[in-house]
């Protein structure tokens, strides 16, 4: 190597080291506010009052006050892997863990890359080890959905779940020790479909400010949080958790804030029959009867071929009137017709607030759904009508994806 090309070489040599030992860029995400706004860069700051973020106009904080979700414009999350153990806490987290081991009034769960955490057996709601079968999931629901007077040891036997009754001791690799009246069993850690925690109304840990979704698919419910060199955040139930911004896919601040449509139950709800002077019949109410989170021919509720988890669908000539909660500011929805009957398909849609025309649009089944935000400010009752708009459809079925109220 001549002098001068070995001169160029030492004077790139730092350069080359520090960019070496750069870690890899943060990520940006999108921040939707409780006015309707997105803000969009890297965060540089994070806690329970506040968001910072940094872009190309500068820093911009706001309050999480005004703070509906910041999310990752790069979803990192990870394909589903071979189903290991989802652990529930008491405070709503689903953790989706590697590991599960218990004893001496503590557990510890093993996450990807390693991590470890130990967490009091008097946070742990639920351990889910094995998942079969979808048909199996509304046992399960049930078992853990309520109040446990006891512990529960949940064995999958055939096309059922059995729980037993009885006090659980350790857990380890390979067995679960249950006390049944007074007899120590092990029962293999390959029998055991999972097992539910007894707890005392008293154990209800505090409301959390937001919940954090990750790459792996866990939920945490976080009481604090702060930002450095990766996010760390204590859950409600004191569990402290740290992980690289990167493998951040959501945080949510909507609770309180957010109230969907298909959640409150409507003030007065009316459906008209099709032709004038015909009498309803319960069978036909019933039937065109709007729909809560779901289609009229499926569980899912699609709309231009979206899948929405929440909405309403309605019928032709269906009125529904809500009381608004206090301080409501907006609305918004996604408004087309169901994907079942399109290209056919055209509703009127009126939307009013206390009287007042707030909306008014034909919506057709050749068009693409379109977004629809309103004031609420000051309001406090909400109507909504779907009726014919210049023929008779009778068909015709509106979706309102993602229909919410926004404080």
């Amino acid at each position: 190597m001549s002098v001068t090309n070995m001169a160029i070489m030492s004077g790139l040599l730092p350069t080359i080291l520090l960019l070496a030992a750069l870690p890899c860029a943060t990520p940006a995400f999108d921040a939707s506010t409780t006015d309707g706004r997105t803000l969009s860069g890297v965060p540089v700051e994070l806690s329970a009052q506040r968001l910072v973020l940094s872009g190309g106009h500068g820093r911009t904080s706001v309050g999480t006050a005004r703070l509906l979700t910041v999310v990752s414009q790069k979803d990192p999350r990870r394909p589903p892997q071979p189903f290991r153990v989802v652990v529930e806490l008491i405070d709503g987290s689903t953790i989706v863990g590697e590991q599960y081991l218990a004893g001496d009034n503590q557990a510890q769960i093993g996450l990807a890359g390693q991590q470890r955490l130990k967490v009091p057996l008097g946070a742990v709601r639920s351990v889910q080890f094995e998942r079969e079968a979808e048909s199996l999931d509304g046992d399960w629901a049930r078992l853990t959905g309520g109040k446990a007077d006891s512990d529960l040891l949940v064995i999958h036997t055939q096309d059922a779940l059995d729980s037993n009754r009885g006090v659980l001791h350790e857990v380890t690799e390979s067995a679960v020790r249950f006390d049944v009246d007074g007899e120590m069993i092990a029962v293999k850690r390959a029998r055991v479909y999972g097992f539910v925690y007894r707890h005392s109304a008293a154990a209800e840990p505090p409301p959390a400010v937001c919940a954090i979704t990750d790459a792996a698919g866990s939920k945490w419910a976080a009481q604090k949080l702060s930002l450095s060199d990766k996010l760390q955040w204590t859950t409600c139930t004191g569990v402290d958790v740290s992980e690289p911004l990167e493998d951040i896919a959501e945080i949510d601040f909507s609770a309180g804030k957010v109230v969907y449509l298909s959640d409150l139950e409507p003030s007065s709800s009316a459906w008209a029959p099709f032709f004038a002077g015909e009498k309803p019949l319960p069978e036909a109410a019933r039937f065109y009867a709007p729909r809560r989170d779901r289609g009229f021919e499926s569980r899912t509720l699609l709309l231009g071929g979206k899948p929405y988890r929440k909405g309403m669908v309605l019928s032709c000539r269906t009125e529904l009137t809500y009381r608004l909660p206090e301080a409501s500011r907006r609305f918004d929805a996604v408004v087309g017709i169901d994907d079942a009957v399109r290209p056919d398909g055209r509703v009127r849609l009126v939307i009013r607030g206390d009287q007042r025309v707030l909306f008014d649009a034909a919506v057709s089944g050749t068009e693409s759904p379109r977004d629809v935000q309103l004031d609420l400010a000051g309001i406090r009752r909400l109507t909504v009508v779907a009726d014919f708009s210049g023929s008779l459809q009778a068909g015709s079925r509106l979706v309102l994806g993602n229909a919410r109220v926004t404080k």
